[in-house]
């Protein structure tokens, strides 16, 4: 009877020691969902940029949005990395007998401008400091953030090539539109940076934007929808091979303006594997 009443004693206790086992586990389980699921539905975008680091100087980026990119590599979503630096020894150079500090930002069309941006100011002497490139992005998102204010600051160009528009070919609202255009060139004028808009390579025919940038920038558009240009698999963006011949033609266009110009009339048929030229990828918001 001892050893019956002993035994019902001790399967009670492991009874007891199981069920708050499991209540312990499920519990941390559920404030891991929980914390993850917290973290996944936030909207707060941020920007990271990250270069070879040679230097113990650290910063701190937060605020903006997704992914950077620098050559070859590349940085997942994050809400907050602490990132080795390298500072740029270049950055103050601003010497336009040296050639001119070149910077590209748009939307996807920078996958196929970058390589004849990059090859064509090398070329010529000019050096293309950085490239920003915003999936998805139209002249709304680069006017009502500080993005454009942060890497003008950031990379202190001389000259800005602005490729943005292939988003909203089908948008109707030109009167929004006219205003995100202007406060884009507006904060470029007070960074006093020289620039030239690079109009959206449409591969259909547009609801106004194309007509409404080259009635704002004059003489610093280009209106890349009058070139018959072969497109990549997706039948939208220019191929490679038409993106050489793209920018070609903006070139010879940027080099004939005078006092807003930069000359870029030197076309050697030689190609340059990029280098020392960060590429910074901004994801869709979310």
């Amino acid at each position: 009877m001892l050893i019956y009443r002993t035994t019902c004693f001790i399967n009670m206790n492991t009874t007891k020691t199981s069920k708050r086992y499991f209540l312990t586990v499920g519990l941390g389980l559920f404030t891991l969902f929980t914390f993850f699921l917290i973290i996944g539905s936030t909207e707060k975008p941020l920007i990271l940029e990250l270069k070879k680091a040679n230097s113990p100087f650290t910063n701190l980026y937060k605020g903006l949005t997704t992914q950077i990119v620098d050559s070859n590599l590349i940085v997942k979503d994050s809400s907050e990395i602490k990132l080795q630096l390298e500072p740029d020894s270049t950055i103050n150079d601003t010497n336009r007998d040296k050639g001119e500090r070149v910077m590209l930002i748009g939307d996807s069309q920078l996958e196929g401008l970058r390589n004849p941006v990059y090859e064509c100011c090398a070329k010529n002497h000019h050096k293309l400091v950085a490239s920003v490139l915003w999936y998805g992005s139209s002249t709304k998102q680069w006017s009502n953030s500080d993005t454009l204010s942060y890497f003008l600051k950031k990379f202190k160009p001389t000259y800005l090539f602005i490729a943005l528009g292939l988003n909203e070919l089908f948008v109707r609202d030109m009167d929004s539109r006219r205003i995100y255009i202007n406060k884009i060139i507006s904060t470029v004028k007070k960074h006093h940076v020289r620039y030239f808009w690079i109009g959206p390579a449409a591969w259909k025919q547009d609801q106004g934007i194309t007509a409404l940038l080259q009635e704002i920038n004059g003489t610093l558009f280009y209106p890349s929808h009058k070139l018959k240009l072969e497109r990549a698999s997706d039948h939208m963006h220019p191929s490679r091979n038409a993106a050489k011949i793209w920018f070609d033609s903006v070139a010879v266009c940027v080099t004939k303006l005078k006092t807003s110009g930069i000359d870029l009339s030197f076309k050697k048929d030689t190609i340059l594997k990029i280098s020392n030229s960060p590429l910074i990828i901004i994801g869709q918001e979310k």
